[in-house]
């Protein structure tokens, strides 16, 4: 399905349906669908997601996933995250266990691009497939797999609270990249899940940079910890911590709202994942540690010692569990074992800071660790190793290529991690474009892309690869990072992506596939070692909390030991610098059998597994993009994008296609386009291979293929078949000025006979009020000679008459109310004096069976528009007045609460009116009933139609029974 070059921006699925794709056609593709909310496109089978920072309507609903369920032909929906995840999950229920079963989705994409989103929705799809087949053909005896899918879907927030924190980039960025693994028996239920975390900013705890926060944990923290367990761990403001302190704007938000739900919602996830009491408690103990461990101040020249007072240093250990001369030796020096002897060298002002820095990252690092590791045997299968029949499907969310002003250890390992990712994505894409021409016949020899793997080479060669120095260094006591880069210059120059620069400054570039980074060396050989001084170690093996004893490796022994000081409480200092250095030897001895190691190592033979998982399993892409730095909707910077594009690997896509043959219209599209350039106007040749050929030679094409349904071209040929077509357009506008000509001069006749019509029914309109109006006279002109012939005193004399008798009852009445009104004026108390002597014994407002429903006692108008506020149209009401002898009529006329109001009053003789109607009625009930039939006002929109009643439970007629 070729679109062809009419085809309006936006409006292609898959970008590789376009006749030619290139950088220019990628980026403005991708631009025109998001400007109409649409975030996904594919490229071949790549799904692009660019970030729309809003939220969609209905892009994620319930109906979504079931209308993405065994969709079949991709293209047969629109591009979406559900899409690939059926995709994958199809591809691995339609083979039998194996490589073509597993399945792997790889999501990346720079900080803020979406990528932590993505892999949540390509698993909540996947978890929906699963249990709708599960729940349609489950097996007898099989347990349910509802409550493990519930678990996986709750260890987001878990991973989130303690793995992402906001950056200047993104407000919820995943400091760590992970791989999660499901696993899936013979009838596609989940049977648990794996996960393998890489690389954790274990930094972020001690310092921030101007702008961006701690991992989100330790504010959500503070705004949800119960007040008791506040008071437990010392805690009071967060203002007074310096790992927290730096960022106002996030310590404003601990009192919102939003991070006490982030709270509850973590503290639930904890249980539903299945943490106990006991070591949810040690853990908050921990995080509180961490916190006071960073309020520690040193000072001292050749001598460091802790300035904080005691009280800082109780905080620590308390919450920690250990003792405070244990704390104060292993931050403030250094003892070496020698010949038996203790050497003890004192640390100086910086080097106590470091292991103060170095202690709390540990701490939070390894507490990191565990939950993952807690995760993992909570939700894990049974058995780790794969049985028979079982299938996989990993999810890989990791960083993308970072290239910052300052770049260090951490850019490098990131940069190596996406270089081996790139060339796992241009070796899967170099293989579809080959598939494709072997489907068509077409010879392909000329193809090539661009292989990184001596970049490879270079970073993890052993011996000689940049890791390997950096390990060597490392090892070696009196190396520096100044050192190591002159090692890196001497050994490394004769590769092609690698640049030292021209003076002798401590850093060194390497060219990526993405660009040109530049690593400063400072801090290398450190954060490669990523060591805690056996002092630190010996001192939190001998914590009384289960939890911190476990991540620093304390056996058995430690444990019995720690338990018994805890019991019997250290003699004094001395017997506690026994116990640590007791405890300092016995890491050292561990530490001298173990395997000698470095994080670059570490994270190499991670990401060989990492390789090795993918290379036995079907991929799946997506590229995540964000569309401008300020998280904003609506905005989309091209060059920004086109960055990333180049960072993910799809302009390599683009290059690839446009090194073979990137315009690859179908026979049936090239006919239609180009069949002029070798037929009559008028013929209609059959699209095959001999009409392709004929009309490339016509047009002087050389350097084709045609292939057995398509036509491949090189980039350039398009160019060359718009030249031949272009006298053809010339002709086309000839053409077309001569039919809009003919349709302009059409339009107009049609519009002057339209006129013509118009003016005649005009003219008849005319006649008929003419005529209308003429009559109108005759009539008015017959009843003036009629009214001629009249006596001239027709009209004023009146008709004899029977004089109106008086109401006795009121005249009565207002007689002896008289002299009451004008001591103490109209009072509500005369009003109910006067309904009841006058009015009731006449009926007004009265019914068989009491009052009527309409009717109301002495209320105010407030009160009256207050019942008929929310009633409908024609609702109304009659009150006694408070300040005459009479009634208000209150009536709803419009929707929505329109209220008029009308004054009743009586003749001498007893008759009742609506005061400005001339008619007469002889009781109050005939009046209101002659209004339901007729319009108070014959501008009223309605009649009295519904009475309103009184409010249950009051009755404001009670004065009158």
């Amino acid at each position: 399905r070729c679109h062809s070059i009419t085809t309006m921006a936006g409006q292609t699925e898959n970008l590789t349906e376009l006749e030619n794709l290139n950088e220019e056609t990628l980026l403005a593709e991708l631009q025109a669908r998001y400007g109409k909310d649409v975030i996904y496109t594919y490229v071949g089978e790549i799904l692009v997601a660019v970030n729309p920072f809003k939220s969609i309507e209905a892009l994620y609903a319930p109906q979504k996933s079931v209308e993405y369920v065994q969709i079949g032909d991709r293209s047969s929906k629109p591009p979406h995250i559900f899409a690939v995840a059926d995709c994958a999950f199809e591809s691995m229920a339609s083979n039998p266990a194996g490589k073509l079963a597993n399945q792997v989705c790889v999501i990346s994409g720079e900080s803020g691009a979406g990528k932590t989103e993505s892999a949540k929705l390509f698993i909540k799809h996947i978890i929906y497939l699963s249990t709708r087949l599960g729940s349609s053909s489950s097996v007898a005896g099989e347990p349910s797999a509802k409550g493990l899918e519930e678990k996986i879907i709750q260890l987001n927030p878990l991973l989130e609270a303690f793995g992402n924190a906001q950056t200047l980039m993104n407000d919820n960025s995943s400091r760590f990249g992970k791989f999660i693994e499901l696993r899936f028996n013979e009838n596609l239920h989940i049977q648990g899940v794996l996960m393998y975390e890489y690389l954790l900013e274990k930094s972020r705890v001690t310092f921030q940079s101007a702008g961006e926060q701690n991992f989100h944990v330790f504010y959500l923290y503070y705004a949800g910890l119960p007040a008791d367990l506040k008071s437990k761990y010392h805690l009071a403001d967060a203002a007074e911590h310096r790992f927290l302190n730096s960022n106002e704007q996030a310590l404003a938000k601990i009192k919102g709202k939003k991070f006490k739900e982030m709270w509850d919602e973590l503290v639930e996830c904890m249980t539903v994942v299945g943490f106990s009491q006991e070591e949810t408690d040690d853990l908050w103990a921990l995080l509180a540690g961490v916190l006071h461990t960073g309020d520690l101040e040193f000072a001292g020249d050749d001598q460091a010692y802790i300035v904080s007072d005691a009280d800082a240093v109780g905080k620590v250990c308390d919450c920690l569990g250990i003792e405070t001369e244990a704390l104060k030796d292993a931050l403030t020096c250094s003892v070496n074992i020698m010949r038996g002897e203790n050497v003890v060298r004192a640390y100086k002002t910086y080097e106590a800071e470091d292991a103060r820095d170095a202690m709390a990252k540990g701490l939070y690092g390894r507490a990191f660790s565990h939950i993952v590791r807690k995760a993992n045997e909570l939700l894990g299968p049974k058995e780790k190793k794969l049985r028979p029949g079982e299938k996989t499907m990993g999810i890989l969310d990791i960083f993308g290529f970072e290239c910052f002003d300052q770049n260090s250890f951490e850019q490098l390992l990131i940069n190596l991690a996406n270089e081996q990712l790139q060339y796992f994505f241009n070796n899967h894409i170099f293989k579809m474009e080959l598939d494709e021409y072997a489907r068509e016949g077409i010879e392909a020899s000329q193809i090539s892309f661009e292989d990184n793997q001596p970049l490879l080479d270079m970073l993890l060669k052993k011996p000689g690869g940049l890791l390997a120095v950096c390990d060597e260094e490392a090892f070696f006591p009196k190396a520096t990072d100044e050192s190591m880069v002159e090692k890196l210059h001497a050994q490394l120059t004769t590769y092609k992506a690698y640049e030292r620069p021209r003076g002798n400054e401590p850093h060194f570039s390497i060219h990526h596939y993405a660009g040109k980074v530049t690593y400063q060396s400072a801090g290398f050989l450190e954060k490669n070692r990523d060591t805690l001084a056996v002092d630190v170690v010996g001192a939190l093996r001998m914590s009384e909390r289960d939890l911190i004893r476990d991540l620093f490796g304390a056996d058995a022994d430690d444990a019995k030991a720690a338990k018994k000081a805890n019991k019997t409480k250290a003699k004094g200092a001395a017997d506690v610098k026994k116990k640590l250095r007791q405890s300092m030897k016995k890491v050292a001895k561990e530490q001298a059998k173990a395997k000698r190691t470095t994080v670059g190592t570490q994270f190499k033979e991670s990401l060989s597994d990492l390789m090795e998982e993918m290379s036995g399993a079907q991929p799946h892409f997506v590229r995540c993009i964000k569309p401008n730095m300020e998280k904003a909707a609506n905005r989309f910077n091209g060059e920004l994008v086109t960055k990333q594009l180049r960072y993910t690997g799809m302009l390599e896509t683009t290059r690839i296609r446009k090194e073979g043959y990137s315009y690859r219209p179908l026979f049936a599209d090239f006919v239609a386009r180009y069949k002029i350039l070798g037929f009559n106007f008028t013929a209609n040749p059959t699209p095959n291979s001999a009409t392709c050929e004929r009309i490339l030679a016509k047009a002087g094409v050389k350097g084709y293929q045609v292939g057995k349904t398509k036509v491949f071209l090189r980039y350039f040929h398009a160019d060359q078949m718009n030249d031949a077509l272009r006298p053809f357009p010339n002709a086309a506008i000839q053409i077309a000025k001569v039919c809009r000509g003919f349709k302009a001069r059409k339009e107009v006749t049609d519009r002057l006979a339209q006129a013509k019509e118009e003016k005649k029914k005009v003219e008849q309109l005319f006649l008929r009020l003419e005529k209308s109006c003429s009559e109108s006279i005759s009539v008015i002109q017959a009843l003036i000679e009629e009214d001629n012939m009249r006596p001239e005193d027709f009209f004023s004399k009146k008709k004899a008459k029977d004089a109106a008798p008086e109401d006795k009852n009121l005249k009565k009445f207002q007689k002896s109310i008289k002299k009451q009104i004008k001591k103490e004026g109209f009072t509500r108390a005369a009003s109910v004096r006067w309904f009841k002597e006058v009015e009731m014994k006449k009926g007004a407002g009265m019914s068989d069976s009491g009052f009527q429903e309409w009717f109301h006692g002495v209320i105010t108008r407030k009160d009256a528009e207050a019942l008929l506020s929310d009633k409908d149209q024609g609702t109304f009401l009659v009150r006694v007045s408070e300040s005459r002898f009479g009634y208000s009529l209150s009536h709803v006329v419009l929707e929505g609460g329109r209220i008029k109001h009308y004054m009743i009053d009586q003749t001498p003789d007893g008759q009742y009116q609506v005061v400005g109607n001339r008619k007469l009625f002889p009781s109050l009930n005939s009046l209101v009933e002659h209004h339901k039939q007729h319009k108070i006002v014959s501008t009223d929109p309605v009649t009295l139609i519904h009475p309103c009643g009184q409010v249950d439970g009051h009755d404001d007629r009670s004065d009158f029974k």
